[in-house]
């Protein structure tokens, strides 16, 4: 008890400068593992920016997975050995079905404060009805969007209410869903994925070629480029615990495992293995 009090003094003796910057580096490391437990590729180092890019990311993404699962039935296309030209002729994005199908996408767009907390947001991603083979719905995706936006504020200068800030992402997301969903059907690459994708599903074969919306490599949507990277982390974690290296790193946080026992008078040392 003691060395209790003798922390709390010390910790009292500080000046309040350092206190203050010590508090904001704990609330922002806070702010960003929040963010990066929904979407992990967020830099352990991200501002505000990072995070409304990830959010504008993931109904993008949403919007041409809608794309790819409806959108290829509902909105008549060209024929697929159509070239570019010939694709900007047949004008799709003129057609009354594609307007009436990106309306429906950019329905589900509904940024704004969210109540979740970080296990509400993890729950919500790897909820059974959040996702299919395709991704996340356009709904589930608007929603964690609007949880990666609200923290992006509290990474911010505090300029603005938070809902000035969620509306004016608002309508950057919705300009670059429409965008997004446009070029679905103008480039004819991009088409030709949507329908491929489109074409393996219903067949009910996976598809390899994009991520899962959870990313988990035992998810069982999880890609086999996603569990290899797991295999090959594990590998390197366990190599470097043979390693020389390996040990002396290990080593040295039981050592200090050990004086930590000593110190506070633990009635044994944690016993060696």
């Amino acid at each position: 008890m003691v060395q209790i009090f003798t922390l709390r003094e010390r910790l009292a003796a500080l000046p309040s400068t350092v206190r203050r910057r010590a508090e904001t580096s704990t609330h922002r490391a806070s702010v960003i593992a929040d963010a990066r437990a929904v979407a992990p590729e967020i830099p352990r180092d991200a501002d505000a920016g990072h995070l409304e890019r990830a959010a504008r990311r993931l109904l993008r993404r949403a919007a041409q997975d809608e794309f790819a699962r409806e959108g290829v039935a509902r909105v008549p296309l060209p024929p697929e050995d159509t070239g570019r030209a010939d694709l900007r002729r047949a004008d799709v994005p003129g057609e009354a079905s594609f307007h009436a199908f990106v309306e429906d996408v950019l329905s589900a767009v509904d940024i704004a404060p969210s109540p979740l907390e970080r296990d509400d947001a993890v729950e919500l991603r790897d909820a059974r009805g959040s996702s299919d083979a395709y991704g996340l719905s356009p709904e589930v995706a608007s929603d964690l969007a609007s949880y990666l936006l609200c923290r992006a504020y509290a990474l911010g200068d505090g300029d603005g209410e938070l809902e000035e800030h969620l509306a004016a992402q608002a309508e950057l997301i919705r300009e670059e869903v429409r965008t997004a969903l446009v070029r679905q059907v103008r480039v004819p690459l991009e088409l030709k994925v949507a329908r491929d994708r489109h074409a393996r599903m219903g067949h009910g074969e996976f598809d390899e070629g994009f991520a899962s919306p959870t990313g988990g490599p035992g998810d069982e949507h999880a890609t086999a480029e996603e569990r290899a990277d797991f295999g090959r982390r594990a590998r390197s974690a366990f190599a470097f615990a043979q390693s020389e290296a390996g040990r002396a790193a290990f080593g040295a946080l039981r050592t200090g495992a050990e004086r930590a026992y000593e110190r506070y008078n633990a009635p044994r040392t944690p016993p060696r293995s």
